[in-house]
């Protein structure tokens, strides 16, 4: 039996360009074993299925606040919702992560319960710049740094794999992490996983850029997928 995937990539509605750019393009080539979420906030729970063009996917929409200081509490949503799916393994992307080669699920034996690329904090600078993260972005009003209790490392966030066990921890989780109100989703995560002492896998069968303007995606598909021209 094939290993089952689902792939969650959180999004709102200003980035509609990125969710448009990734349907057309390397989602296209997802395999049978995967299935696509994407996360919304607002001011409703409700699931809604849909289609483009051949891709089948699915809108996860939950009462969270759509900001980016809370992408967190979606994760939470829908590892919740999804985990008494047959789902052995979870995807977390960014919707601004392009991958070159989403067709390896077919295949991979994964291994691991946290696999992703590791970032060490390693000295008070490194402190330092995790918790000032949010407030560098310039597409975002985040005027304080992150107070949190931040792990020794954690897996970055454009693209981490968690197993089904690891989503269970993290749903089942009761410390400070699970209720923050303003967080940095890989980081409080990484706490969380930290804390019920599971270890980082090294990525090494993953291969994406993070991150990437959403006309680009047409560019690296042409390149990496196919060798037709895409249709205007």
């Amino acid at each position: 039996m094939k290993t089952k995937y689902a792939i969650i990539i959180p999004t709102h509605d200003n980035n509609i360009g990125y969710k448009l750019a990734a349907l057309d393009t390397y989602l296209k080539h997802a395999p049978e074993n995967v299935d696509i979420y994407f996360v919304h906030g607002g001011n409703f729970n409700t699931v809604v299925e849909s289609k483009k063009g051949d891709v089948s996917y699915t809108d996860l929409y939950f009462k969270v606040s759509e900001k980016i200081s809370c992408v967190h509490k979606k994760l939470y949503k829908a590892f919740k919702k999804l985990f008494r799916k047959d789902y052995d393994y979870y995807i977390k992307l960014d919707d601004d992560t392009f991958l070159f080669n989403v067709d390896v699920f077919a295949s991979h034996k994964t291994s691991g319960e946290y696999i992703g690329n590791r970032k060490i904090i390693e000295n008070n600078n490194d402190s330092i710049a995790i918790k000032n993260k949010l407030v560098f972005l310039k597409n975002y009003k985040i005027r304080e740094p992150y107070k949190g209790d931040l792990p020794k490392q954690f897996c970055t966030g454009e693209c981490f794999i968690l197993s089904k066990k690891a989503v269970e921890s993290i749903i089942n989780y009761k410390g400070p992490q699970k209720y923050e109100k303003f967080a940095i989703d890989d980081v409080a995560i990484g706490k969380i996983l930290e804390n019920e002492g599971y270890k980082i896998n090294i990525n090494k069968f993953l291969n994406y850029e993070h991150p990437v303007k959403f006309d680009n995606f047409y560019i690296y598909y042409k390149k990496h997928y196919t060798n037709e021209l895409i249709p205007a």
